[in-house]
């Protein structure tokens, strides 16, 4: 959750840290369009002056939330506000972005998750099973005691059993769909959408740099 997942600097933080040379050269590209132009604030007529047509023609847009000029596969999320570079999805039980500089992370995690559940549930399955216990809390404590405690942590435990199994096979679905994303190089927006981007891979490929540094010096003077 708290790993960078490629954000793009939006236009006001470029220009209160005054690193947008620095964004250039490592982009390739000015990310606030040309130089001496500002935006109007028309999404259609920023939209077709902010980006030079070399740039239109391989796919760059305006984002006219951001008010940047975005790559090709990267994408505003609107529940983080920002643009990120190769974007996934919005992953709402980290709450976080998954995208260029995470995806390896968010598949790692799934993997790992897929392995302690595959630990977890037989785990659970044989503590349910048991009867060795169970045996002896009756020669101990008595018959009635040990069957109405015994009864309820069965309950308990089987109930458990049923909600990692779901949670489970979930994941291990999701697993195997972004296994297919991977193998067919597209990202979950791009299938959903039927985007034909050819692109680099979207688990091999270099994370990158990082774009957006919480720590760099502001003017606060720019950011009003």
């Amino acid at each position: 959750c708290c790993s960078d997942p490629g954000i793009i600097p939006p236009r006001k933080f470029v220009l209160a840290t005054g690193n947008r040379a620095e964004l250039a050269e490592l982009m390739g590209y000015d990310l606030l369009g040309p130089t001496g132009e500002e935006p109007c604030g028309d999404p259609y007529m920023d939209a077709a002056n902010m980006v030079p047509e070399a740039l239109r023609q391989e796919g760059y847009r305006w984002c006219h939330t951001c008010q940047i000029i975005r790559p090709p596969r990267a994408s505003h999320c609107k529940d983080c506000d920002h643009c990120v570079l190769r974007y996934d999805h919005h992953c709402p039980f980290v709450n976080n972005c998954v995208g260029q500089r995470n995806y390896h992370f968010f598949i790692g995690f799934t993997t790992v998750a897929i392995f302690l559940a595959m630990i977890v549930l037989p785990a659970i399955l044989w503590t349910f099973s048991g009867d060795g216990e169970n045996g002896e809390n009756k020669e101990t404590h008595g018959a009635h005691g040990a069957h109405g405690s015994f009864g309820w942590y069965r309950v308990v435990v089987l109930l458990g059993c049923v909600a990692v199994a779901v949670a489970a096979l979930m994941l291990v679905l999701l697993w195997i769909y972004h296994l297919w994303l991977v193998f067919n190089g597209k990202t979950t927006k791009e299938h959903w959408r039927q985007l034909d981007l050819d692109s680099e891979p979207t688990l091999l490929a270099p994370r990158g740099p990082r774009l957006l540094r919480p720590f760099d010096l502001v003017d606060e003077d720019a950011l009003a």
